[in-house]
């Protein structure tokens, strides 16, 4: 399986993974929910939620399972997103 990816010209583009952090914010903000709301409801600390909004955090798998209950979200979507996050930091890490 190809992870390449070209623009209209044949050039390869460069596909940077991100956080899942990232897309966790967008999403509670899109939904207009509280955050202190959304912490507790994952049984975490809310300081412990904006550290993963920050990327200084990962989201675990109990998370993941806890955001697919509370958002409609797949546990799965979030650990793909945590995983290639992890992958890509690795690879910076031994300059692969």
């Amino acid at each position: 399986m190809s992870h390449q990816v070209f623009n209209s010209k044949g050039v390869e583009l460069e596909v940077r993974a991100f956080h899942p952090g990232i897309y966790l914010l967008e999403e509670i903000e899109e939904r207009e929910l509280a955050k202190k709301d959304v912490a507790k409801a994952l049984g975490i600390l809310p300081t412990n939620l904006s550290e993963i909004f920050a990327g200084k955090r990962n989201i675990s798998p109990k998370v993941a399972v806890r955001l697919e209950k509370y958002l409609g979200v797949s546990a799965d979507y979030w650990m793909n997103l945590q995983t290639s996050w992890d992958i890509q930091e690795a690879r910076e890490l031994e300059h692969v």
